[in-house]
């Protein structure tokens, strides 16, 4: 589209052949552009304050650094979207990257177009994890009996953290658009945050909603 400015992305991947085919897949897209990818944490580290990325997706088991202090560094310094595209399921690792506000969660089992299109969700707004890491945060998940939502904002906030748009929440809980952004307005409030990944990480923390449930 004309005028419609094409986000910055930044790769960290260790592993040559599957930077390059992400950078590929990632450069014939005309929705993104592909500022720089780095095979380490210390490189990234070193030079992403040049890249002013508005996503960064990167490998949690990158040799040179601990994954998690890296993804730690990079959240407390830069106010990108952050994906981990990864094979790792533990869950330490996993609910310790999501207390950190990632806005995705997705393994590398996953092809690449359905990768894309998750990139795409989290662009827009949305949080995205695949189904197995979902289940694996269910294993220990229980509900926080004290939450502040009502049970209408409780079902809002569970299609958040599913990655969901305004209007995929409104056809799914069969309520005008208006009144979903109203929830949502809501839910911010009460939660005292300002955006969906926030919602998300709140969710997680508090164990305000069963994530990936149905």
């Amino acid at each position: 589209m004309i005028g419609k400015l094409r986000k910055r992305i930044v790769l960290i991947e260790e592993d040559d052949k599957l930077r390059e085919g992400l950078s590929f897949t990632i450069e014939r897209s005309s929705n993104y552009f592909l500022v720089n990818s780095y095979k380490t944490y210390t490189e990234a580290i070193k030079l992403i304050h040049r890249d002013c990325p508005d996503l960064i997706i990167i490998d949690i088991t990158v040799a040179d650094m601990d994954g998690v202090d890296g993804l730690r560094f990079l959240k407390s310094k830069y106010p990108s979207e952050i994906v981990i595209f990864t094979n790792v399921e533990d869950s330490s690792v996993i609910n310790e990257a999501l207390s950190l506000g990632i806005s995705g969660y997705i393994l590398k089992s996953v092809p690449l177009p359905d990768f894309i299109r998750s990139v795409e969700q989290i662009i827009n707004g949305g949080a995205v994890l695949s189904p197995s890491i979902a289940k694996i945060v269910l294993e220990f998940f229980h509900l926080n009996p004290y939450t502040p939502l009502s049970d209408r904002e409780t079902d809002v906030l569970r299609l958040i953290t599913r990655g969901k748009t305004y209007s995929e929440i409104a056809a799914e809980l069969n309520i005008a658009v208006e009144t979903s952004k109203t929830h949502i307005r809501n839910i911010y409030r009460k939660l005292k945050v300002n955006s969906k990944s926030e919602a998300v990480r709140k969710a997680l923390n508090d164990k305000l909603v069963s994530v990936g449930a149905d």
